[in-house]
């Protein structure tokens, strides 16, 4: 064993002050913590706003505010009290933040926050809602965001044949005509009849008209040109088989024609407008589900086109999972004034990190330094500082600041040091061990630090994804179990982010057998320690971690209890039931041909095939509005297990949740669902 970190489990404890001692982490921990979602930096560099999200336990929702702190990380205060308050911009000269405002059952405005006065204003009243602001350069007006809802068709029927007047309820048809196979979308819902368009509107709140209209295509991710004459942004308007295609097009900012920028890839993302005029964007395919796209920039009519990074060389953007966030996105890119470098967000092995990237060789500089996550980025107009929200393994995220030249990450925020310093937390210890394919496979090892005696049971939690990644981030749900007296392990196989390439690509073609022998690996290494008890292993995991937690039950029998959650039983039903439904989804053609092929190698790399030889009791959780991972697929696993009998199971349902249950749902149900899947784990392992 190869040791990357040599930690123990610590404990963040309370001045010698006479208080209690620090306690293990519980599911209730939820409702006191603060979760950094956005962060924005002043033009100036001086200020940094940044939102705040907290689980509203009466209410059964959650609350986000945004707050602001100076440079030097004095000055940490609430601004704004709206409760629904995200989505922020800065203006050109730093006196104003704009930020959308929605509400229970209300669509969001743009509102105003002036920096001087401390007053809020509302600045739009669109009848379709508004969000996601932008300021010119010049300050003078805001794009924005605004989703059109089509009208329903009137009722096929006669109603005065029928013998009576309608209520005005009956009058339009609630029957849906979908033309467009990706027409439902996890979180949100049905969208076919939802399009995403571009507004504008004056910095006084005059004007407000939209730049792009339509029943059929949406458009986002804008960006002003220097001279502000100009917009550009993306939208796919065709309708595709596959997932992941898009194009880039600009317009006037007045509005008129729109021009296709042409490419010879099928996605292109836009990442803005550098300070001279060029366009930089991300250029790839959609076919290999572990492809990295390029980096290119061309002038703004897509001419000259130049690469700077090729593909398959950087994984852009935040890819690391915790329980903390709905996934770290993507950063920057911010430019400076002279374009000789940008400031962007990757992911590499175990971490994700804000770097530098030199425009004309491409060479990166970490900025963020490369012990945590960092996500949320932004930079000052000189491009000397660069704010962020970053988290490790032992502190839930808080915003630091960096300069860019000379990198020093400072903490500004401590938004939740009052509550962890009650909390004992343990920290990872990492290790790699060699796969059957020569690659080392990145794993880390959570001590105990509750239950007693010297040999502790142990839990192996395995990722979603699989194009994800775990990694040196606050996990409040591993926390929970390490304090409940497991021991808690978790890996980045096969198929992981951050790890290069061809690494992510050798899952392919055998999503089972390379994360089988990658764990199965990686918990040889782990029960040679002598805090381990080799026979009280537990196994779990979500979404492909729950795909993996079945078919890991379906080979072995080394494990005595297993929770397997939003699974995936069956690739060829779920390629094509879920919402992304399509010939590229979840490796697709390229990794195993045609679902509805019978020579296609679908059922032999789906867990359904070996449930005969699963005997581990199991808990299978599935939340009825989940269309990512459609809740048949844990029907289709419950119902065989029924048949065959002789076996433990038990099948939880939670109602109105969505695919990210554990991490965006409704706050009682997040922490049920802790509590649920404890009480199951316990009867077995008996921590």
């Amino acid at each position: 064993m190869r040791v990357f970190a040599a930690f123990v489990a610590v404990l963040i404890a309370l001045p010698s002050t006479g208080l209690a001692a620090p306690r293990p982490v519980k599911p209730e921990d939820l409702y006191r913590l603060k979760f950094v979602a956005e962060v924005a930096i002043a033009p100036s560099g001086g200020n940094v706003a940044f939102v705040v999200q907290t689980l509203n336990g009466p209410e059964d929702r959650y609350d986000s505010n945004i707050w602001l702190v100076g440079a030097d990380g004095h000055g940490q205060r609430q601004i704004t009290h709206g409760n629904f308050d995200s989505s922020i911009a800065w203006s050109p000269d730093g006196n104003t933040v704009a930020f959308a405002r929605g509400g229970v059952k209300k669509r969001p405005q743009l509102y105003l926050y002036d920096l001087r006065t401390g007053h809020t204003r509302q600045l739009t009243t669109v009848k379709s809602g508004a969000g996601n602001p932008l300021f010119s350069h010049d300050g003078k007006r805001i794009l924005f965001s605004s989703t059109t809802v089509d009208d329903q068709p009137n009722a096929q029927i006669d109603f005065a044949a029928a013998g009576f007047k309608p209520k005005k309820t009956q009058q339009k048809s609630d029957v849906h005509f979908i033309d467009t196979m990706h027409y439902t979308l996890n979180g949100p819902g049905e969208i076919y009849n939802k399009h995403a368009h571009i507004w504008v509107v004056d910095a006084d709140g005059k004007n407000a008209h939209a730049l792009t209209s339509g029943h059929e295509w949406s458009e986002g991710g804008y960006s002003w040109s220097p001279d502000d004459r100009t917009i550009a942004f993306n939208s796919l308007r065709r309708d595709p088989p596959t997932l992941g295609e898009s194009d880039i097009y600009t317009m006037p900012s007045t509005g008129g024609a729109m021009r296709l920028l042409k490419s010879d890839q099928t996605s292109n993302n836009l990442l803005g407008y550098a300070s001279g005029g060029a366009l930089w964007w991300l250029k790839g395919g959609v076919m290999d589900p572990a492809e990295y796209p390029a980096l290119v920039t061309s002038a703004a009519d897509g001419s000259n086109l130049r690469q700077v990074v090729a593909k398959n060389t950087n994984a852009w953007g935040d890819a690391m999972l915790t329980d903390t966030k709905e996934g770290g996105g993507f950063c920057g890119p911010w430019f400076d004034p002279h374009d000789r470098f940008l400031v962007i967000g990757l992911s590499g092995p175990g971490f994700a990190n804000v770097a530098r990237l030199d425009t004309a060789t491409g060479a990166l500089t970490d900025i963020s330094g490369s012990m945590g996550e960092a996500y949320a980025c932004a930079a000052s107009a000189d491009g000397t500082r660069v704010a962020y929200a970053f988290s490790d393994f032992t502190h839930p995220a808080e915003v630091y600041i960096s300069d860019t030249q000379n990198p020093a990450p400072q903490r500004l925020t401590t938004l939740n040091d009052p509550v962890m310093a009650g909390l004992a937390v343990s920290a990872p210890q990492a290790f790699t061990i060699k796969d059957d394919a020569g690659y080392d496979v990145r794993a880390w090892f959570m001590p105990a630090i509750g239950g007693r005696g010297p040999k502790h049971a142990t839990l192996l939690d395995i990722h979603g994804g699989p194009e994800t990644e775990f990694g040196n981030s606050f996990f409040h749900e591993l926390q929970y179990y390490a304090g409940l007296g497991y021991n808690v392990v978790f890996a980045d196989p096969r198929g992981s982010v951050g790890f290069g390439y061809p690494f992510e690509e050798a899952l392919a073609k055998h999503w089972g057998d390379a994360m089988f022998d990658d764990l199965q690996r990686v918990m040889d290494e782990v029960v040679k320690r002598p805090d381990v008890d080799p026979d009280r292993l537990g196994v779990m995991g979500g979404s492909y971690g729950g795909y993996s937690t079945l078919w890991v039950v379906g080979h072995t029998d080394r494990y005595k209890v297993a929770v397997a959650e939003r699974v995936v039983s069956n690739l060829a039903t779920e390629q094509l039931a879920a919402d992304l439904a399509s010939s590229n989804a979840l490796g697709g053609a390229y990794s195993w041909g045609l679902p509805w092929d019978p020579s296609s190698q679908y059922l032999p790399q789906s867990p359904i095939a070996y449930v005969a030889q699963a005997h581990t009791p199991l808990l299978i959780l599935h939340s009825t509005e989940d269309t990512r991972t459609p809740i048949d697929q844990t029907l289709q696993w419950f119902s065989a297990t029924k048949w065959l009998g002789g076996r433990t199971i038990r099948f939880v349902e939670f109602p109105g949740e969505t695919h990210d249950l554990s991490r965006t749902g409704a706050p009682l149900h997040r922490v049920e669902r802790l509590h649920i899947l404890s009480d199951w784990v316990g009867r077995y392992l008996k921590p």
